[in-house]
């Protein structure tokens, strides 16, 4: 058994903790189950309007700014630089695509493969 903290380390230890930060979602607090889910929709509904409004703004600077100018960053209002960044992802021919399947489900029978599973929630809108 550890022997106890003596009250000098344990003050120093308090002293080093980080500061509390405040609940940046008090609101949603006093919220029930059903509420919850609510309020999950409207968030959902927000993101997506404002996904389609990023949208609208990138296809504008997009042909405001030249290549060149993205490449090395436009200086923007609050210490913010807009870069254009590319990520290069590859489409195979269906050959190849079956070829993949076929490795990857080898694997996941003899044990080569193991799963990684994530969880998350997904809001669907029921037919009505």
């Amino acid at each position: 058994m550890a022997p106890p903290i003596s009250p000098s380390d344990l003050q120093r230890v308090l002293k080093t903790l980080p500061p509390e930060t405040p609940d940046p979602f008090p609101h949603l607090a006093d919220l029930n189950a059903d509420q919850l889910i609510q309020r999950r929709v409207e968030v959902t509904g927000t993101i997506k309007t404002l996904e389609q409004e990023r949208q609208v703004i990138d296809s504008e600077l997009l042909s405001t700014y030249g290549d060149a100018e993205l490449r090395f960053g436009v200086r923007a209002p609050g210490g913010w630089v807009l870069k254009q960044r590319s990520r290069t992802s590859w489409e195979y021919d269906s050959d190849t695509r079956a070829a993949i399947k076929g490795l990857q489900g080898q694997a996941q029978r003899d044990g080569r493969a193991q799963p990684l599973v994530s969880t998350y929630l997904c809001l669907t809108q029921e037919s009505t």
